[in-house]
Parts: C-alpha cells; structure tokens; sequence
C-alpha cells in the first residue's frame, strides 16, 4: 500500500475524529454550558479559546480531513471516478463527503461568525452599563439562536457524514 494512501487515511481519520468530537463537545456541553454560566463566567472562556486559536485550528483541521478525503476518493477511484461513485460504497462515500462538507460550509458562513459575535457580545455585556444590558442581551440571545440552529444542522451533517464514512466501505 502506497505511503500516500496511509498518510492521507491517517489524516482524514484523526481529522474527522478531532473535527467531530470537538464539534459535538463545543455545541453540546461547552456553549450551553457558558450560556448557563453568565457573562461573566463565559467571556474569560471565550477570550482563552481566542487565545489558543481555537476558531483558527479546528476550521484548518476540518479544511484537511476534507482535502485527504478528496485525494482519498481520487486514490481509490483509480482516475475513474465516475465507475467508484456508480459503486454503493463508493456513492455512500461521495454522499459522505457532501454532507461534510456541507457542514463545513454552514459552520464556516454561519455558526463560526455568529460564535465569534457572541462572543464579543459576551464580553461586552460583562462590562456593560445597566441601560447598556438590555440592549446587548437581546443581540447575544438572537446570535445565539442563529448559531444554535446552524450549529445543530451542521452538527447533524457531520453525523450523517462521519456515520456514512464508517460504514460505506461494507456496503
């Protein structure tokens, strides 16, 4: 078996794991868990995760489980990639990577923008007047609706799309 082949495998599997799993983690239990917690609790939260870059790694991480799995599905294709993707595993994969990169797409457009709004606004809200308040606590509750919903489709995505990745090679 090729290096290239092993390499890239490693990649899209760590990748997919880490994109996955941190996704599921954040839009689960970390967000709604600074929700609960206040402003104050939550803007030193999110000024950490600035900190270390999360809004920076894990969009790089999704961006390389979804380039080795190209190259992956190129690979395996053999440079006929209309006749794999006629294949039921080969067409669970291709729907696989779809529904990925889906995701991708509304948490990169939507979610990660308005994560990165609420954010601020959280902040804000932590040293802000009282008249100031009412104000900012509207804006950080609708961003967080807006998140919430393109959180939870991407999150459904991935599900689909991590779930199809683990199993169309048996079909």
């Amino acid at each position: 078996m090729p290096i290239e082949f092993l390499i890239l495998r490693f990649v899209h599997v760590f990748g997919g794991l880490l994109w996955v799993g941190s996704a599921l983690f954040s839009s689960w239990f970390l967000l709604p868990a600074l929700a609960g917690a206040g402003p104050a609790a939550a803007g030193p939260v999110f000024a950490q995760l600035a900190k270390r870059r999360m809004m920076t790694f894990m969009p790089a991480v999704a961006i390389l489980t979804l380039l080795s799995g190209l190259r992956l599905l190129m690979l395996v294709s053999g440079g006929n990639a209309a006749a794999y993707l006629a294949t039921r595993s080969g067409g669970a994969f291709a729907l696989s990577g779809g529904a990925a990169l889906l995701a991708f797409g509304l948490g990169m457009a939507i979610a990660r923008p308005s994560a990165m709004r609420a954010g601020k606004l959280t902040a804000a809200l932590a040293n802000a007047s009282e008249l100031e308040q009412a104000g900012l606590s509207r804006a950080l509750a609708a961003e967080r609706r807006r998140g919430a919903i393109a959180t939870n489709i991407s999150m459904a995505l991935l599900i689909i799309g991590a779930g199809g990745m683990a199993l169309a090679r048996y079909l």
